[in-house]
């Protein structure tokens, strides 16, 4: 008996096989188990158990491997192709968008029938809390000059101040170092207004100089004079708003004004390449 035990591979044998015929007693017919195999499955039972989760977590990992590499492949490139169809609707929309403020602006050329012009995108803006100046995609090749004025669909937006080859900056008539000559349009009274820095970060224009006794009242369209050979006659500029001080013998009026153009959302400009030769032609 000890030469048994210490006969390894024939122990090993004999136990195996002592198993094998304790599992097929356990399979044979419908009996009542003997204490041996309840013993055997108390040893053999979590064993078994743990390999066939194992198994089955194998399993179904190759199953979805290879029963659904198809679909979901399938489904990746629908998902692809709908990105890019969303990408394709959003840029027609922007470019739809662009084409109306584009024609917007050209309209609003033929009515005050300006003969020469060069439309240009806003592609670059100062850092701060207005945009009183920005950059444009338009210089001296498209024949742009420094002191041309510069309109949108809305009104006046600024002049030129400084020219490249390709590009432009534009100072807005909302800066505080911008004079514009003007009247009101209801009254035909004179005036300048000048950028004002408001407190509160508002984009706001100033009216001053206006003749003693002016009637001004909130709700008053303030356009261009044409005086001073930069900007043609009739463009908007804002609106009263509010009228700080009315003129009297020894004062002038003063009043604040809405700019009629957003210059936190200007994308398309036009600027008005002949506007000074143009307001010579027709004064007197």
């Amino acid at each position: 008996m000890r030469g048994l035990f210490k006969n390894k591979p024939l122990l090993i044998l004999l136990v195996a096989a002592l198993l094998l015929g304790v599992l097929a007693l356990a399979t044979s017919g419908n009996r009542t188990a003997t204490w041996v195999e309840n013993a055997v499955g108390t040893v053999t039972t979590p064993v078994q158990s743990f390999a066939s989760q194992a198994s089955a977590a194998i399993t179904g990992f190759f199953q979805r491997i290879f029963k659904t590499t198809d679909a979901d492949q399938e489904n990746a490139q629908l998902k692809v192709k709908l990105a890019q169809y969303e990408q394709i609707e959003q840029r027609l929309a922007e470019e739809q968008q662009e084409n109306e403020r584009l024609r917007a602006l050209l309209n609003y050329a033929e009515e005050q029938e300006f003969s020469s012009y060069v439309t240009a995108r806003v592609i670059g803006m100062d850092q701060g809390v207005w945009f009183s100046v920005f950059t444009i995609n338009a210089g001296r090749k498209q024949g742009i000059e420094e002191d041309q004025p510069v309109i949108s669909s809305s009104g006046l937006v600024g002049r030129v101040t400084e020219v490249g080859a390709t590009w432009s900056k534009v100072t807005a008539i909302i800066d505080t170092t911008s004079a514009v000559s003007v009247m009101v349009e209801r009254t035909r009274d004179n005036g300048m207004v000048r950028g004002l820095l408001s407190g509160d970060g508002r984009e706001l224009l100033e009216l001053y100089y206006l003749p003693a006794g002016s009637d001004l009242v909130p709700g008053d369209i303030i356009v261009t004079n044409g005086v001073g050979g930069i900007f043609p006659k009739g463009v908007v500029l804002g609106t009263v708003i509010e009228v700080s001080r009315q003129g009297t013998d020894s004062e002038a009026g003063n009043a604040i004004l809405q700019p009629a153009v957003d210059f936190q959302h200007i994308e398309e400009v036009m600027v008005l390449t002949n506007a000074a030769e143009a307001e010579t032609e027709v004064s007197p």
